[in-house]
């Protein structure tokens, strides 16, 4: 039985049209007694340049179905950054979110080679500094629905875990037992590539100085990737006809190396066996479209291609879509005249193909799909955009 600060979350209402998130009485307060997990890969940029995008990704993914694991029957909001991921949990989360957490920093650094920062703020600390932490649940499709962040807190969190002054909420590597508990992440898709040309990822954020200018920015910009790059079924990053799964390729071989993380040899080969034989009977299923007990083969590929996290908000927007060159062009012209403006900042990279990253509860429709673009996608348009933001402080 869950507390009701447990159940906080889960019974909130849920709006369908993003537009909504320019509307603040949409979003609750996060309370008191709950806590923000920041996960964070250091040296992304420069790990992303050499080639390992996919395994920063993977890092990332990895903390948040690690905290998600703690316990299947409850829902948190949760966001993807790329290189990292920012959670709220309940109270009573904490402590088995920790010991995951050193999992997952452990891991990351044995499987993947990468150093993984993670720390766990208090709601109430975050507030103490002048900032609010409020969510909403915005539909994303039949089967997945997504948290929203606005009110300052969750860019605080993320940014002071880098900073000397959080040193006391990150979690030292060797601070306790870890628990390694990373069962539903899937990594079994080969690169997608765009069926338009491009794979674009944006980042912006309003820089006007009270609420109605930020929402005004923020609701022109929505309607101008409609109109530009067409309505969501239209510029979604992932279709299910370029979607191919891949058996023996870099992608298996990784999520075999992280759930293979603290386990013994006959467990990992255990892992290896299962993973491709569901890798090969997926393949199997989908190719002639047969249906089991619990899933609709037929349709995977499709509710896979709506069940991805494609766009997000947490003060700042971010989206990953599918365009052409000449709409990549046309959105950085507007993009850049309206920070000309001083209303926004922004970063954008495009690349041919996006990446998936899967957290699978169920294979019937209960899974969602992290989605980056290719070749480092959100970390080298973050880059971009912190440069942007740096030119707008020098003034």
């Amino acid at each position: 039985m869950h507390s009701e600060s447990e159940t906080f979350y889960t019974s909130l209402p849920v709006f369908d049209d993003f537009l909504d998130i320019t509307d603040p009485g949409r979003f609750s307060p996060v309370p008191d007694d709950w806590h923000v997990v920041v996960t964070d890969v250091q040296g992304s940029t420069a790990a992303i340049r050499s080639g390992k995008y996919k395994d920063v990704n993977l890092a990332g993914a990895s903390s948040i179905i690690s905290i998600l694991n703690i316990d299947r029957t409850l829902s948190v909001p949760f966001i993807f950054g790329g290189d990292g991921a920012t959670l709220c949990i309940p109270d009573s989360w904490v402590a088995p979110a920790r010991a995951r957490l050193l999992g997952t920093v452990r891991m990351t650094r044995e499987a993947l080679d990468l150093s993984l920062r993670a720390g766990v703020i208090p709601v109430s600390v975050v507030r103490s500094h002048g900032h609010d932490l409020r969510v909403a649940r915005n539909r994303v499709s039949a089967g997945f629905v997504q948290a929203v962040f606005t009110g300052g807190g969750a860019q605080f969190a993320e940014e002071i875990i880098k900073q000397p002054a959080g040193a006391e909420y990150l979690l030292a590597p060797e601070s306790g037992e870890p628990v390694y508990d990373f069962s539903g992440l899937e990594c079994r898709w080969n690169d997608v590539p765009s069926i338009h040309g491009e794979i674009v990822c944006l980042i912006v954020l309003a820089t006007g100085t009270d609420r109605e200018t930020i929402t005004r920015t923020y609701r022109s910009l929505i309607l101008k990737l409609r109109s530009v790059c067409g309505e969501d079924h239209q510029s979604r990053p992932i279709h299910p006809s370029s979607l191919r799964m891949t058996f023996f390729g870099v992608n298996p071989r990784r999520e075999e190396a992280i759930h293979g993380s603290g386990a013994g040899v006959l467990r990992r080969l255990a892992y290896a066996f299962s993973m491709r034989w569901g890798i090969l009977s997926g393949k199997v299923l989908m190719r002639f479209k047969q249906p089991i007990t619990e899933t609709d083969w037929r349709s995977y590929k499709s509710t896979l291609a709506a069940n991805t996290d494609f766009r997000k908000f947490s003060d700042i927007f971010r989206q990953v879509l599918s365009g052409t060159p000449g709409q990549r062009e046309e959105l950085a012209a507007y993009c850049e005249a309206e920070f000309n403006r001083g209303m926004l900042v922004y970063g954008m990279h495009a690349s041919p193909t996006a990446l998936l990253t899967c957290l699978i509860f169920s294979y019937s429709n209960s899974h969602m799909h992290l989605v980056d673009g290719g070749n480092g996608g959100y970390a080298l348009a973050a880059a971009q955009f912190k440069e942007r933001l740096k030119r707008i402080k020098s003034f």
